[in-house]
């Protein structure tokens, strides 16, 4: 692997265009341009909520061929003129493993990055390393690579994506979530015969704000007896509404309270004795 990484050739970024991308991208890439290089066809860029970045290139090889080599540059400071022919940190896997190195003012050295892991599973090449291993930069600028070596350690193919020039760029965000704040009923001591609300507050962990509309399932049960409830989400509020039977007097009443927005959900459940 070594070996590998002193002979790939890092080119220096000289942008005619940047494809701007946010947390669960997905680029595609032309197939058929790599002649006996693995072929990319997508690139995907994804970071989660505590900045752990993931980034994967899905090839034509289920198995990475010998002397083959997939690559992500990445240009920390927008800035060609620095770093390796502009390259501050590379990620490297080969048939024989991978590696993640750095410039350190007048050569690539292995990154101490305990974050960096690598892998090649049926056909695609991923990326992991948290923002802090990457320099704690708020986004950067990389593009991906393919190389295959002759026997004599010669290039002999290659593929970038994006195509030419171009180039990526990667800001970190906050992904969403959906956080459930304290559950409450109205009134606050269920009545049998009585109407009754279930309220929960709802926030965007990308934002922090409320959510401002979403989709709700409410499944209530009254002892072992499914109960008819309805339920929307308005100004950052969930609302679980139905009305409980008369013979529920000492009876446990159970609401669990599902928000779904943008394919993101949160769950929680209210209990309590009815009166």
């Amino acid at each position: 692997m070594r070996k590998v990484l002193l002979l790939v050739p890092l080119a220096a970024l000289a942008l005619a265009a940047v494809q701007v991308a946010g947390a669960g991208v997905s680029y595609p890439d032309p197939a058929g341009d790599s002649t006996t290089a693995p072929d990319v066809t997508t690139v995907t860029a994804a970071n989660d909520e505590a900045g752990n970045l993931t980034l994967t290139v899905k090839t034509n090889q289920p198995t990475l061929s010998t002397d083959a080599v997939v690559d992500i540059a990445f240009d920390t400071d927008h800035n060609p003129d620095t770093g390796g022919n502009g390259v501050e940190y590379a990620f490297f896997i080969a048939s024989d493993g991978w590696d993640f190195v750095k410039w350190d003012g007048s050569r690539f050295v292995r990154a101490s990055a305990p974050s960096a892991n690598g892998s090649y599973v049926n056909g695609v090449a991923t990326f992991k390393v948290s923002k802090t291993d990457l320099g704690g930069v708020a986004d950067f600028t990389f593009w991906a690579s393919t190389f295959q070596m002759d026997a004599n350690g010669n290039f002999v193919a290659e593929d970038t994506a994006p195509d030419g020039t171009a180039a990526y760029k990667y800001a970190f965000t906050k992904p969403l979530t959906l956080r459930p704040g304290t559950v409450a009923a109205v009134p606050a001591k269920p009545a049998a015969g009585k109407a009754l609300a279930v309220r929960m507050k709802v926030t965007r962990g990308d934002t922090a704000g409320p959510l401002a509309t979403g989709a709700i399932t409410c499944t209530a049960r009254v002892g072992t007896a499914a109960l008819k409830a309805s339920g929307r989400v308005s100004g950052g509020v969930a609302t679980c509404n139905m009305r409980l039977p008369k013979t529920a007097k000492g009876k446990l009443v159970r609401v669990t309270m599902k928000v779904t927005f943008q394919g993101v959900s949160t769950t929680k459940t209210f209990s309590a004795r009815i009166a």
